[in-house]
């Protein structure tokens, strides 16, 4: 596509850019392919995604036992001896007491110790009256209370853990349970990033007049850190197409997925689509949101390829929007849903039509209700409103004015608000 060509970013409404869910669902469709498993110690797989699913060969708990420290009773013998029996014995956790209770008989339990097989009750301690050996209860006690029974928390044979699931410090502790040492996982995908742009300057570098610090490397670099993935800086590239296409080749040789950030617009310096178009392919450009409506994606040889805009804002909105999804599957996760929450709009808000908009803005819940409130300035090159902000606000792209009180759709960075 000719650089010359005045479809541009200074119209609001573009016939050829890509609704929003009609692009993320392009990019899912089009990812296909495994990228292969490997097994690990569970001790290393805090974040990693499950190949395969988990199946229990035992039942946990694997035998009947106490919930609380105090007193395994039969039921029937309490109530023949006027609930007072004698203690004969003390069944500690890893010390079990084997034997059946008698007549008149109690056993003292601790926490997590196995219980007699033909009681069918616990006591609290401090529900009981001690005179030595002899242990007088109250009468009312029901059947089961107290105790945890075998295949409560997970049955033998039964699947604890699928495949797509994301290892937590929970699972973690279910594995151990179970006696899992090592797991199948899926392969940690290698992303390659790299910036564009004659103005980009290194942080350790004096900054001179016309060039600007390097942001969105470090930005990239952070919504990466917490994925399960590796992570392949590959610096910056200046604008010119050949050494572009020079860097495109090397990530090529090395990722399961490209990003870059810049050079995807209509400027007389915007060479990624050219340099895509001659050693891969494009599968959209233009996104008819706002901020973030030069977008990039295709692939290159087996790697798939996402030119994110050059403004860090447009960058953050559209890895999140686009980027993340593609990630989520080619890891084999599970695609998330975004939590929607309706709030009330605490000023007017105002946006042109033709585009959706993300604005960065503040979610406060208290006990009136939700309310929502812009961040601050709105421009795509504005960190500090994102920095301030918990929320976007999703805007139509049939709206224009948004009146103070509307309630609108809040998207939360967090489920944590």
């Amino acid at each position: 596509m000719s650089k010359n060509i005045k479809n541009s970013c200074i119209n609001e409404f573009d016939s050829t850019a890509l609704n929003e869910n009609k692009a993320i669902k392009l990019i899912l469709k089009s990812i296909t392919g495994k990228i292969g498993d490997e097994i690990i110690d569970i001790k290393n797989a805090l974040g990693r995604v499950l190949y395969q699913n988990i199946k229990s060969h035992i039942n946990i708990p694997s035998f009947k036992n106490s919930a609380m420290d105090g007193y395994a009773v039969n039921i029937k013998n309490l109530k023949k001896n006027n609930y007072s029996l004698n203690e004969i014995a003390t069944s500690f956790a890893g010390k079990p007491y084997n034997k059946k209770l008698k007549n008149k008989e109690t056993v003292k339990v601790m926490t997590g110790a196995l219980i007699p097989d033909n009681a069918d009750a616990v006591i609290m301690k401090e529900m009981t009256i001690n005179k030595g050996k002899e242990i007088k209860f109250k009468e009312n006690i029901k059947k089961n209370q107290n105790i945890r029974f075998v295949g409560e928390d997970i049955k033998k044979s039964s699947i604890v853990l699928k495949k797509g699931d994301t290892i937590n410090y929970v699972n973690l502790s279910i594995l151990s349970s179970i006696g899992i040492k090592k797991i199948e996982v899926f392969k940690k995908p290698v992303i390659s990033f790299f910036s564009t742009g004659d103005e980009l300057i290194s942080i350790n570098k004096k900054l001179t007049k016309g060039k600007i610090y390097d942001s969105n490397r470090y930005l990239l670099h952070g919504l990466l850190s917490g994925l399960p993935v590796i992570i392949n800086d590959m610096g910056v590239a200046i604008d010119k197409e050949s050494i572009i296409i020079k860097k495109l080749r090397e990530c090529e040789k090395i990722s399961n997925l490209i990003i870059t950030t810049g050079g995807v617009s209509v400027g007389d310096a915007d060479y990624i689509r050219d340099a895509l178009n001659k050693i891969g392919r494009i599968n959209f450009w233009k996104i008819s949101i706002k901020p973030g409506r030069p977008l990039a994606y295709g692939k290159i040889g087996k790697s798939f390829f996402f030119g994110l805009p050059g403004n860090p804002v447009s960058a953050a909105v559209t890895f999140e929007l686009f980027v993340m999804p593609a990630i989520n599957k080619i890891l084999g996760l599970k695609q998330k849903t975004k939590i929607i929450i309706k709030a009330k709009t605490v000023s007017e808000i105002r946006k042109k039509k033709g585009r959706v908009e993300y604005k960065r803005a503040c979610l406060i819940q208290n006990k009136k209700g939700s309310f929502v409130k812009i961040s601050g300035l709105q421009g795509s090159n504005i960190l500090t409103s994102l920095s301030k902000a918990n929320c976007y606000i999703r805007l139509a792209s049939n709206v224009n004015v948004i009146k103070k009180d509307s309630v609108v759709d809040v998207i939360p960075f967090s489920e944590e608000i």
